[in-house]
């Protein structure tokens, strides 16, 4: 009898680390989740009963939704309290860019051809210019003014095209370079505004977020009432 008792016990164990690890498997690769429990935002009997069948179908067995409460409640008291953790400091006051164009090409030779004669006529007539070269697409940012420019030297049609774009250029301190989830930091405020961020390049101090031009007033309220 004390064998089985054991036995009974090991296997209770054994279920709730398993619960466990399937619970912070799930919550860990869900931002939405993560930021909201991290903030103590969320009643987790609910997101127990949310993701209930997320755990039974990852755990292959029946799990008890008691159980996955268990489990959010010790994982909640090790994520860490984003609410507490330092506000990065920017270097600097945003600087706005208004009436950009965003565009789209497939990254083909004809593309890469263009971009060299284009960077020469945009900086002749000391526009705005960033070229995102990915592996199957080149993103280009120019001032709407030279769009004229872009279809005379990029003899591509762009896959995608989208005007009366902002951009939102955050000087980050030396110290932000090792800060965990700084840019996470930048963008959330915008997120939580509803916000949809059109496109985002960077240096090494530099953030640079491109969104629609009506929303640059609220965008800017929004991070300097967090970063301020």
């Amino acid at each position: 009898m004390e064998n089985l008792s054991k036995f009974n016990e090991f296997c209770y164990i054994y279920n709730m680390i398993t619960v466990a690890e399937t619970v912070r498997e799930i919550v860990t690769g869900n931002p939405e989740l993560r930021m909201g429990m991290a903030k103590g935002l969320m009643n987790l009997s609910s997101v127990a009963r949310y993701i209930h069948p997320a755990v039974e179908a990852r755990a292959k067995k029946p799990v008890r939704a008691s159980a996955i409460a268990m489990a959010l409640s010790r994982l909640q008291e090790e994520l860490p309290n984003l609410a507490n953790t330092p506000t990065p400091k920017l270097g600097r006051k945003i600087t706005v860019q208004r009436g950009l164009a965003v565009l789209t090409f497939p990254n083909t030779a004809r593309c890469r051809e263009g971009l060299l004669p284009l960077q020469a006529a945009v900086g002749k007539a000391n526009g705005h210019l960033t070229i995102s070269d990915g592996v199957r697409e080149i993103t280009v940012i120019v001032d709407q003014s030279a769009l004229p420019l872009v279809k005379e030297n990029v003899r591509e049609r762009p896959a995608e095209k989208r005007t009366g774009i902002a951009s939102l250029s955050v000087a980050l301190t030396r110290e932000n370079l090792s800060t965990p989830g700084v840019l996470y930091r930048l963008l959330e405020p915008l997120a939580l505004q509803g916000m949809n961020v059109a496109e985002v390049t960077s240096t090494t101090t530099e953030f640079h977020i491109y969104i629609s031009e009506e929303d640059v007033m609220l965008a800017l309220e929004s991070l300097d009432a967090a970063f301020g």
